[in-house]
């Protein structure tokens, strides 16, 4: 029976084989994302690389998300914190009566020498440590979980970077929250040293109120701190989250970095600024 002419005859190995690859297929088409940070699938970055991603994307900021971190993460750390100050505070005055009572009767110097600490350091270090235990541990979980789960991968080919939804909001809120936070419980642990004070060791609240140790470079450094350390938690919060692997187990391991490297970075940068600051001031 012969082959009928409109149907060709396969001869060859190679024809066979062509024939049998079927038509190609209309490519998906997927908008191109916006080009900004990167996620490396082979090894882990550095926290300098997040913090030129963060600082390249401030022109595309999406003004909606800082204020949202702000009510998220600062108005519900608030309380937190304050408590925090308050109690620490008192526990700081009640010793120092006790070590003052041993030295000399004199417990004028109490009050003078704790509001320059408070001013200087401790008000910034302690707000700054208590937020990277539930501020930064938040930011990692919720980051590292997105990452583990292909969410982020999902948000580039969306045209969205990450660094400019997540990261970049909560830095700016965090240097705008920090320092209202700071001052807020630095006046609720003023409030606590001079109620412990006047109840533990009967120091009038006007002695205790003097500021004569205080200066302005106590409150610049205040103020250099609590911006310093704003910008530091999230940042560092937010990079641990961003290389997270490993399934649910690689999100606690990104919680625990971003808290231990979070709080790490606060004693060593609060170190730095003093000793510059004493430095420059010495010379």
């Amino acid at each position: 029976m012969s082959q009928p002419e409109d149907e060709p005859v396969l001869r060859t190995r190679d024809e066979i084989r062509r024939a049998s690859i079927p038509p190609k297929q209309t490519e998906l088409v997927v908008q191109r994302p916006m080009p900004g940070f990167v996620l490396p699938s082979d090894e882990e970055g550095n926290i300098f690389r997040t913090m030129s991603a963060v600082t390249a994307a401030f022109p595309r900021l999406e003004r909606g998300g800082v204020s949202d971190r702000i009510a998220e993460d600062g108005i519900r750390s608030l309380g937190f914190v304050a408590l925090v100050l308050a109690f620490v505070s008192s526990i700081l005055v009640y010793q120092a009566g006790i070590q003052a009572a041993r030295v000399v009767p004199d417990m004028t110097t109490i009050g003078p020498s704790y509001l320059e600490i408070l001013t200087r350091d401790l008000a910034a270090t302690l707000t700054a440590l208590m937020l990277a235990t539930r501020v930064g541990a938040g930011i990692a979980a919720e980051i590292g979980g997105m990452r583990v789960t292909d969410q982020l991968d999902a948000l580039r080919l969306s045209g969205a970077d990450p660094v400019v939804t997540l990261v970049l909001p909560r830095v700016l809120a965090s240097l705008i929250y920090t320092p209202l936070i700071t001052l807020i419980g630095g006046a609720v642990a003023v409030v606590s040293g001079v109620a412990t004070g006047y109840f533990a060791f009967e120091i009038n609240p006007t002695t205790f109120l003097d500021f004569r140790f205080v200066d302005g470079v106590d409150i610049a450094m205040g103020i250099v701190k609590s911006l310093v350390f704003g910008a530091a938690v999230p940042l560092v919060s937010s990079h641990a989250g961003l290389y997270a692997e490993g399934g649910s187990r690689g999100v606690g391991d990104a919680t625990t970095r971003a808290v231990v490297q979070s709080s790490l970075a606060v004693i060593i940068l609060g170190f730095i600024i003093g000793a510059f600051v004493e430095i420059v001031g010495g010379s």
